[in-house]
């Protein structure tokens, strides 16, 4: 049975401030740049975490901004997903070569993207399906903040349109569209939902216990990160709207590809986890990270994409994990093949859509990644 880590007391191991990262830290919520707060927390060679936390997790309350509070982690959940599908498949009750139409034939219909080209499970998990990205055509459907979102709507909306190319598996174009139904083909699999099996999965088997899978719910348990976005698309009218508080965005809108709920040590500590091996046999591990494609159209450093995860090409070698985005957070995750080097950022700060991220955020990840904290050696 796995378990949280601790230090040679039993405790979890505690944080410590971070010059370097403190500095990354402020540059994020310097202005001119619209971010209220930020934080970085890193772990190089698997000694204890460091971290640097500058500006306000809640504008309101004056809430300064620290790495144990709990946020919306976007697109990190996929690789969650993506390790319960892989357990699926060690199991031997799914194929990486099994084909969407043949384990969900109710989604198939003449006039849908399900009818052309076979698509895999595989290419699901690695975006080469070629299917249409819902969130592209959601905005005719928004309502309110927090209305609830129906996965078969979600879906609905994403296989009504044509596929972005006809012929599966031969470039990659990322969909959240994949996720969803690799989150139907669990709960088809298993008799049971996503939610139930990530708890049992992963959440309990490593302790995880600031991590949750929301979809109804629109509050964050306990305290947390307020999320903050540019709503004028959605919200014209509304007041401060350059930087309106989106925390009760409902997460059913992300579903499988982006409604955890989590911390920064939660995070590192599932991605120490699976890159230790300890979620997945050697084989299947070494396929999710090394069966990728080219991460044509990825903001850098992403270089490529494998089942569920980014590789990144940073100044100190490769690093993978994922990004994750979601109206009001943006979290990025790195981590070295053995997950003993990691970072997690996080800043509460995404307009919608995606834009308008500022360089001082995507500069401080990286440079966050490979930065040596006080009094370590410098890696070779």
């Amino acid at each position: 049975m796995a378990t949280a880590d601790q230090d040679g007391h039993g405790r979890a191991a505690e944080s410590r401030r971070d010059p370097a990262l403190q500095a990354l830290a402020e540059q994020v919520v310097a202005d001119p740049n619209p971010n209220p707060g930020a934080f970085l927390l890193a772990r190089r060679h698997g000694s204890g975490d460091r971290f640097g936390a500058a500006g306000v997790a809640d504008r309101s309350a004056g809430t300064p901004m620290a790495p144990d509070l709990r946020f919306r982690s976007g697109s990190v959940t996929k690789t969650f997903t993506a390790t319960v599908v892989l357990q699926l498949v060690a199991e031997r009750r799914l194929r990486l070569d099994d084909t969407v139409q043949s384990l969900l034939p109710d989604q198939v219909h003449s006039d849908n993207a399900l009818s052309g080209a076979p698509v895999t499970v595989r290419q699901l998990l690695n975006h080469t399906s070629g299917l249409y990205d819902y969130l592209d055509g959601l905005l005719p459907h928004f309502r309110s903040l927090d209305q609830y979102w129906p996965r078969d709507q979600l879906i609905g909306i994403g296989l009504a349109r044509p596929r972005y190319f006809p012929v599966p598996g031969t470039r990659f174009r990322y969909s959240n569209t994949n996720y969803l139904l690799l989150d139907l083909i669990v709960e088809r699999i298993t008799d049971r939902d996503l939610r139930t099996n990530l708890e049992r999965r992963v959440f309990a088997p490593l302790g995880l216990r600031d991590t949750s899978y929301p979809l109804a719910r629109t509050t964050i348990d306990g305290a947390h990160v307020h999320g903050y976005a540019d709503v004028s698309p959605l919200l014209p009218d509304a007041p401060d709207r350059a930087r309106f508080d989106v925390t009760a965005f409902s997460p059913s809108e992300a579903g499988a590809s982006g409604a955890l709920v989590t911390t920064a040590s939660d995070v590192a500590r599932f991605y120490r986890a699976l890159l230790g091996g300890r979620l997945l046999p050697p084989d299947l591990l070494r396929r999710m990270l090394t069966d990728t494609v080219p991460a044509t159209g990825s903001a850098p450093p992403a270089v490529a994409y494998g089942l569920g995860v980014y590789v990144y090409a940073t100044d100190c070698g490769r690093a993978y994990g994922h990004g994750g985005q979601t109206l009001g957070y943006l979290t990025y995750a790195l981590n070295s093949r053995d997950g003993r080097d990691q970072l997690v950022a996080h800043t509460n700060w995404n307009s919608f859509g995606g834009t308008g991220i500022d360089k001082d955020f995507w500069a401080a990840f990286q440079e966050g990644y490979c930065a040596v904290p006080t009094g370590s050696t410098p890696r070779k």
